[in-house]
């Protein structure tokens, strides 16, 4: 089927990730790995392609700032009224802009949409931003001269997103951030946080950086200090004691709050992708990792499988992908959904319901490129975007 669009796309990490603005996305990219370098491949067919970096452990609403400062260009607001709550600066980083053409006109007239590709959280992070590019912000209209608004926080731009596509999202949360797993897991979390803090110091930080320095957590980028001084433990402490971070939004209450904020689009097209590589122990509820499955998450799928505190049903929320429970992927609890099998150009799919397609058998870091057949991985994003690119607008 011909194309009807051909809309550019926005590949959007997740957490612990990295986008193109950093050194180690030009040997390792986040999208690909070793694998096949999806951005890459896109562009070689003439499909203008992007993927932003944004703060590893950074909320959905920090996240969108982030994006859109980076797609239109100029500096991070990240709200007078957020930050003032928060306890954060309100503006940070300034970039040049990697997409300034989204929301104009092509030659025939027509909007010029993006397809939101997000891996993780990064499809939470692209329906926070197609949600504050719709509707605003209230709280920020009311604490903000009408001069001194970021265009983000003012709305307006619903139908600016043809289609978000998301990969292993945790649209529900996970159970990896509750009960005694979730202890485990934020003691890693602020201990990477220290560790990394670190290398941000210096030069290393264009191989990764934290980009948490609106929290005064590490070194602005022009800022220089000593690279053998760890980060001040109690601003860590204080900063994932916040619910503006991306674990609190991980937990079940937080991905809920974020579901009741965030509704489904009418005019937007959603597609979700999710997987499983954990086999079920017979006679009981609890799930055990495969071998095939990534290597460093291993334990974590193991946990999770097999966790009772904090698991909201043990019967549907042992099985994961190493990462994210395979039953909170699907889509937000209580959103329009129709179920499909594999994905194929030419279905009948519908704008402002979920797309979901049928369970596959990946970890959570396939969709990166992990231990996929590199023919069939590339086909895979291809089928996507042929898929996206097929549907009619909806204006």
């Amino acid at each position: 089927m011909a194309n009807q669009n051909k809309y550019p796309v926005v590949l959007l990490h997740g957490m612990f990730g990295f986008g193109e603005q950093q050194v180690t996305n030009n040997f390792l990219p986040y999208f690909g790995l070793w694998n096949t370098n999806i951005k890459k491949m896109f562009e070689a067919e003439g499909i203008r392609t992007v993927a932003p970096s944004m703060g590893p452990f950074t909320s959905a609403w920090n996240r969108a700032c982030e994006i859109y400062a980076q797609l239109f260009g100029g500096t991070v607001d990240y709200g007078k009224a957020h930050s003032e709550k928060y306890g954060c600066e309100r503006y940070g980083r300034t970039y040049e802009a990697l997409l300034p053409e989204w929301g104009t006109k092509d030659k025939d007239g027509n909007l010029i949409k993006i397809n939101i590709i997000g891996h993780s959280f990064g499809g939470v992070s692209g329906r926070m931003l197609n949600y504050l590019m719709t509707y605003g912000s209230a709280e920020e209209r009311a604490a903000t001269d009408a001069e001194d608004l970021s265009p983000l926080f003012a709305g307006g731009h619903g139908g600016w997103v043809h289609s978000i596509t998301t990969l292993a999202s945790p649209h529900n949360g996970m159970t990896s951030v509750e009960g005694k797993v979730g202890k485990a897991m934020e003691t890693i979390c602020l201990f990477l946080v220290d560790i990394v803090s670190m290398l941000d110091a210096t030069s290393l930080r264009r191989f990764y950086d934290l980009q948490l320095d609106q929290y005064g957590i590490n070194a602005k980028p022009d800022q220089k200090v000593n690279p053998w001084k760890f980060l001040d433990s109690k601003k860590v402490g204080m900063y994932f004691f916040k619910d503006d971070n991306i674990v609190y939004d991980l937990t079940l209450e937080g991905a809920e709050k974020l579901n009741a904020l965030i509704p489904v689009e009418p005019n937007v097209y959603y597609f979700s992708f999710r997987g499983g590589r954990t086999r079920n122990i017979p006679n009981t509820y609890y799930h055990i990792p495969e071998l095939k499955a990534f290597p460093l998450l291993n334990i974590l799928g193991f946990f999770m499988g097999i966790q009772q505190s904090g698991c909201p049903d043990e019967k549907t929320w042992h099985e994961n992908d190493m990462v994210i429970n395979t039953v909170s992927a699907e889509a937000p609890t209580g959103a329009p959904r129709t179920d499909y099998g594999k994905p194929a150009v030419g279905f009948d799919y519908k704008p402002g319901v979920f797309n979901v397609f049928k369970k596959e058998h990946k970890d959570h870091m396939s969709y990166c490129g992990w231990m996929e057949n590199h023919k069939e991985y590339a086909k895979f994003y291809q089928t996507i975007y042929d898929m996206v690119s097929s549907l009619p607008t909806i204006d």
